[in-house]
């Protein structure tokens, strides 16, 4: 019988607390032969495309900027938001003997997470079971969900503390 390995794990995060309890069960992967961790953010680029209330806030705001113009700000200012976010996420990983790469996209969640999971060719991808909008009432958040559905992936889902 072969030996499952899961060398290279793809750890997507919202910086929630679900995804706090997810970190904790990648790093255990580090004493399963654990190697490299991708730990990677998606910007969901629905809500940065509700250009309705880009344009009355900029309207409200009384700015001098297209909707263009405030969607490149604000998409650079989730970015390095993100990055410093994950600067210590990376450095905990680090410490402990993972190799990390860190990426930041923009896109939809699931795809973006699945996507990369295959472009990557990683072992298992470890996630919360629901990110930062979670309902109480649902056994799952959406983009879990659809990760689960379409990724051809192993996936640990972390459940959240109640």
């Amino acid at each position: 019988m072969e030996e499952i390995v899961y060398k290279k794990i793809l750890y997507p995060t919202d910086f929630s607390e679900t995804a706090k309890l997810a970190l904790s069960h990648v790093k255990a992967f580090k004493t399963l032969g654990g190697e490299e961790v991708i730990l990677l953010h998606v910007i969901d680029e629905r809500d940065i495309k509700k250009k309705d209330i880009l344009s009355l806030l900029l309207g409200v705001a009384g700015l001098n900027k297209s909707v263009e113009e405030f969607e490149s700000e604000l998409k650079e200012k989730l970015i390095k938001e993100a990055k410093n976010k994950m600067e210590n996420i990376k450095k905990e990983l680090e410490d402990i003997g993972f190799k990390v790469r860190d990426m930041v996209v923009i896109g939809i969640p699931h795809e973006e997470i699945v996507e990369i999971a295959k472009n990557c060719d990683v072992d298992i991808i470890i996630m919360g079971s629901h990110g930062i909008t979670n309902l109480k009432e649902i056994l799952l958040g959406s983009v879990t969900e659809n990760v689960i559905k379409k990724s051809d992936k192993p996936v640990l889902i972390i459940r959240r503390k109640e």
